[in-house]
C-alpha cells in the first residue's frame, strides 16, 4: 500500500494529542486544511484540528483505509465522512482483503460483509450476479453512479472484475436522498483504482481448480516530475472451467487512468474499464427433488449441466468511460462534477428447464424450453456537487447541494421455444435443440432529474446530518412484438435525518431514518399503470473506534418497509402485478480489526426477518397446491447468518513473511416462496497461507468451500434451485517491484 502521507511537527503533535485525549479521528486533510478546519470546528475540544492520517493522500474522495480497516467512506454522504460520524450502517472491503481471501468477483469479496447475500443463485452466480441485502436487491454502483440491476435490466447485468477495484463500499438501506431511484437493499459502490504518484508495479498469476489460467498486470506512477500528472493501468486475462460440465469462464480485462492534478485546489481524473467476457460463466438450475429432497434416484450431480453444452452460450461486453472533477475555489467552497457513460451488451441462448420441476409421471426426466435474449443497456449519468464548510455560532456545516441526471437506454430482444427434448438428470444424453422465435422486444428509454441539499452539522460530539431531494423521472417502453407502447412519469420527495454522538472512549451511538422510491415500468392486465415502490427505514445502532487502535465495529438493528413491490404476472406474461408491502427486521454486528502487526480480524453476525406483510398473491407447492404467500418468509433469505475469517502473518524470525488464514462462513436454513420447501444449513470453510519473500516475489494459496460441502444455495420453486460453488484452490505468484 502507498503512504504517500506528507507530515509536519505541527501535524504529527495534533495526530498524538488526539490519540492521548481519547479524542474520535475525523476529516481526511492536507496540512493546507488545518486553517479552515479549525474556524470550522470551534467547539472541537482540544481547539485543534482533528486530524485523520490515510494510507492513500494520492485520492481521498475514495475514502482512506489501513489494512482490513477503512475509517472513512464517501458513499455514504458523498463527503469524505469518518464512518463513525455517519449515522447508517456502512461496510467496506478494502483492497488487501479481497486480495487475502483471493475474491475473484463481487460476490466472493462481499461473502463476509453483515447482511449481504450474495451468491443466492450458487453457481449461477458468475452467470448473473444477483447481490442482495437486508432481504432487497443490493444496487451496484459505479465510483458513485448507477450501474443496471436485475429488478430493470434481465441479464444485462455488469460483474466488473475485482482486480481492478480498490474497495467496495456497501451503504445498508435506503440511499434515494443522494443517489435517486433504487432499490431499499442498499447500494454497493464499486471504488476503482486510482492514479497514483507513488510508484504501482505488479504483475501476478493464477493457476489452479478447474484448469485455471490467470494473469494480470498493476501498473501507475507519476508521469512527470513534479506528479502533475499521475496514471494507473490495471489489466487481466482469464480463462477456466467451472464445475459445471462443459462450460467455461473466459476473460479480458483493461482498465486505464491517468489524473491532472495543475495546482493543489484542482484535481481531474480521466478512468475507463473495458471488459469482455466471452464465455460468461455456468446460468442454470435443478429440480428441489434430487437436489435438496431426496430422489428414488439419488442425488443429482453438482457437476450436471441441466441446459446443453451445443446450444447453450452466454457473452457479455461492458465498458466504462467518465471522469471525476474537483476543483477548491477556497476554504470554504469546493465543486465537483462525476461523468460516465457505462453499456453493458448481453447476448444469452440457453435451455432451461420447466419451474415445476420434473415431467408429469417421471422421476428422471425434466421438461424444457430454448431460451434467447440479446439486450443493450447504455447508462449515461452526470452528478455536480457544491460543498461549503462553514460555522454559524458554535455550529460546524458542511453543506452539500447537488443536482444529477441519468438517461437510459435499454433494449431487449427476447425468443423462445418451450418444446425441446426431454433430458434424464440421472443419465443425461443431449439431443438436438431447435432455435427460438421471438416472443418479445422491449425498447425502453429512462430518464431522471435529481436535486439535493444535504447538511452535516457539528456541535460539540454531536454530529447531525439532513438531507432532502425531489426527482423527477420518466420512461416509455415499445414492444412491436407484443403490440403495446407504455408511458409514464413519476415525481418524489425523500429525506433522511440521523443522529451520532461521540463519546472520549471511541463509543458512537446513532439513529437514523431514511426513504427511498424506485419508479416501475409496466402495467397491470387490468390496465392500471404500477406505482413506484417506496421504502422507509428506522436504524438505531452503535459504533466502535477505540482511540489508538485500528479497529471498527458496527451494531445495528433495522426496519425497512417496502411497498408497492412489482412481480411478473405468472397467469399473464408480459404484464405485472404489485405484491403490496415487505418489510425486514433485523440485527447486523460487523467488526474489522488489526489486534496486533500480526493479526487481522473481520467477522460478521446478521439476524434477519424477511416477511411478505401485503400480499394477494399465491404460489404452487411441490403437489400443486396454492398456497398464499403473505406472512411468508422470503426465498432464499436466511434467518441468521455468520462468518469471521481471521489472518496472522509473522514479520520477525526464521519465518518472516510467512502468514496463514482461515474463515468461516455460516449460512442458516431457507426456504422457498412457498415457505414448504426447507433448504439446510451450511457451515463453509475457508483458508489461505501466503508468503512475502521481502524483496519482490509474494506467493499464496487459497482454498474456498474447503472441505468441498456440496449444498444448495436457494429454491425458488419446485423446479428451480441452485447448488452452492464446490471447493476451489488458487495459487498466485505475484511480482512487485
Amino acid at each position: 500500500m502507498s503512504t504517500g502521507v506528507r507530515t509536519s511537527t505541527a501535524l504529527s503533535n495534533a495526530l498524538l494529542f488526539c490519540l492521548l485525549s481519547g479524542t474520535t479521528a475525523a476529516y481526511a486533510q492536507t496540512a493546507s486544511d488545518d486553517a479552515s478546519n479549525a474556524a470550522a470546528s470551534p467547539s472541537s475540544p482540544s481547539n485543534l484540528p482533528t486530524v485523520k492520517v490515510s494510507g492513500n493522500r494520492d485520492n481521498a474522495r475514495v475514502g482512506s483505509a489501513d489494512g482490513y480497516v477503512a475509517v472513512t467512506a464517501v458513499t455514504a454522504t458523498k463527503t469524505d465522512t469518518p464512518l463513525i460520524e455517519t449515522p447508517q450502517s456502512v461496510s467496506v472491503v478494502t483492497r488487501d482483503q479481497m486480495t487475502a481471501q483471493a475474491a475473484t468477483s463481487v460476490a466472493e469479496a462481499l461473502r463476509y460483509t453483515a447482511s449481504v447475500l450474495p451468491e443466492i443463485r450458487g453457481d449461477s452466480t458468475a452467470g448473473a450476479p444477483y447481490l442482495y441485502s437486508r432481504g432487497f436487491v443490493l444496487e451496484q454502483f459505479l465510483d458513485g453512479t448507477r450501474l443496471p440491476s436485475d429488478t430493470s435490466y434481465g441479464y444485462a447485468i455488469p460483474n466488473f472484475d475485482t482486480y481492478g477495484l480498490e474497495r467496495i463500499d456497501v451503504l445498508h438501506g435506503p440511499s434515494s436522498v443522494l443517489y435517486g431511484q433504487a432499490n431499499p437493499g442498499g447500494v454497493a459502490n464499486l471504488v476503482s483504482k486510482q492514479p497514483t504518484t507513488t510508484p504501482v508495479h505488479e504483475v501476478f498469476v493464477t493457476t489452479g481448480s478447474h484448469n485455471r489460467a490467470e494473469f494480470g498486470f498493476d501498473l501507475g506512477g507519476a508521469l512527470t516530475e513534479d506528479g502533475k500528472l499521475s496514471y494507473r493501468l490495471t489489466g487481466l486475462g482469464l480463462d477456466t472451467d467451472t464445475q459445471v460440465n462443459d462450460s467455461k469462464q473466459k476473460r479480458i480485462f483493461i482498465a486505464p487512468a491517468i489524473t491532472w492534478k495543475p495546482d493543489e485546489n484542482t484535481t481531474l481524473t480521466v478512468l475507463a474499464k473495458y471488459q469482455r467476457d466471452p464465455d460468461v460463466g455456468y446460468y442454470n438450475n435443478v429440480p428441489a427433488i434430487g437436489s435438496v429432497l431426496d430422489s428414488p434416484n439419488g442425488r443429482i450431480s453438482s457437476h450436471l449441466n441441466v441446459g446443453d453444452p451445443n446450444f447453450d452460450s452466454h457473452a457479455r461486453t461492458q465498458y466504462s468511460i467518465g471522469y471525476d472533477f474537483e476543483h477548491r475555489f477556497n476554504p470554504t467552497w469546493t465543486v465537483r462534477q462525476n461523468l460516465r457513460y457505462t453499456v453493458v451488451n448481453d447476448n444469452l441462448a440457453n435451455v432451461f428447464p420447466y419451474p415445476n420441476g420434473y415431467a408429469a409421471g417421471s422421476t428422471t426426466n425434466i421438461n424444457r424450453y430454448s431460451f434467447t435474449n440479446d439486450e443493450s443497456a447504455k447508462f449515461f449519468t452526470v452528478d455536480n456537487q457544491a460543498q461549503a464548510k462553514f460555522s454559524t455560532g458554535p455550529l460546524a456545516h458542511t453543506v452539500l447541494f447537488g443536482f444529477d441526471f441519468q438517461r437510459v437506454l435499454f433494449d431487449q430482444a427476447v425468443g423462445t421455444n418451450f418444446i425441446q427434448p426431454s433430458l434424464n438428470l440421472f443419465n443425461p444424453v443431449y439431443l438436438p435443440i431447435a432455435g427460438t422465435t421471438e416472443t418479445s422486444h422491449d425498447m425502453i428509454r429512462m430518464k431522471q432529474f435529481g436535486a439535493y441539499a444535504q447538511d452535516q452539522i457539528a456541535y460539540g460530539k454531536w454530529r447531525f446530518l439532513m438531507g432532502v431531494r425531489e426527482d423527477w423521472a420518466s420512461a416509455d417502453d415499445t414492444n412491436p412484438i407484443q403490440n403495446y407502447a407504455l408511458a409514464q412519469s413519476e415525481r418524489a420527495f425523500t429525506w433522511r435525518t440521523g443522529v451520532v454522538y461521540l463519546f472520549d472512549s471511541g463509543i458512537a451511538p446513532y439513529a437514523s431514518y431514511a426513504k427511498s422510491f424506485d419508479p416501475q415500468l409496466g402495467a397491470t392486465y387490468g390496465g392500471a399503470q404500477l406505482k413506484p415502490t417506496t421504502a422507509e427505514q428506522f436504524e438505531i445502532g452503535v459504533k466502535y473506534q477505540p482511540p489508538g487502535y485500528n479497529s471498527f465495529v458496527t451494531a445495528a438493528l433495522f426496519d425497512l418497509t417496502e411497498r408497492n413491490v412489482a412481480s411478473g404476472d405468472a397467469d399473464h406474461p408480459g404484464y405485472s402485478v404489485q405484491l403490496g408491502q415487505v418489510r425486514a427486521r433485523g440485527l447486523e454486528l460487523e467488526g474489522h480489526a488489526s489486534l496486533s502487526d500480526n493479526l487481522d480480524v473481520v467477522a460478521s453476525y446478521t439476524y434477519l426477518n424477511d416477511v411478505t406483510t401485503q400480499t394477494n398473491l399465491t404460489g404452487t407447492t411441490l403437489n400443486g397446491a396454492s398456497v398464499p404467500l403473505q406472512g411468508l418468509q422470503a426465498y432464499g433469505v436466511p434467518r441468521h447468518v455468520a462468518s469471521a475469517w481471521l489472518d496472522y502473518t509473522l514479520h520477525a524470525g526464521t519465518f518472516r513473511g510467512l502468514g496463514f488464514g482461515g474463515g468461516v462462513r455460516y449460512i442458516g436454513a431457507t426456504y422457498d416462496q412457498t415457505n414448504t420447501i426447507h433448504v439446510g444449513s451450511r457451515t463453509l470453510v475457508d483458508a489461505a497461507v501466503h508468503y512475502d519473500t521481502g524483496t519482490h516475489w509474494l506467493f499464496s494459496l487459497n482454498g474456498k468451500n474447503l472441505f468441498n460441502r456440496v449444498y444448495v444455495a436457494s429454491c425458488q420453486s419446485a423446479g428451480t434451485c441452485n447448488y452452492g460453488d464446490g471447493v476451489e484452490v488458487l495459487a498466485t505468484a505475484r511480482y512487485r517491484w
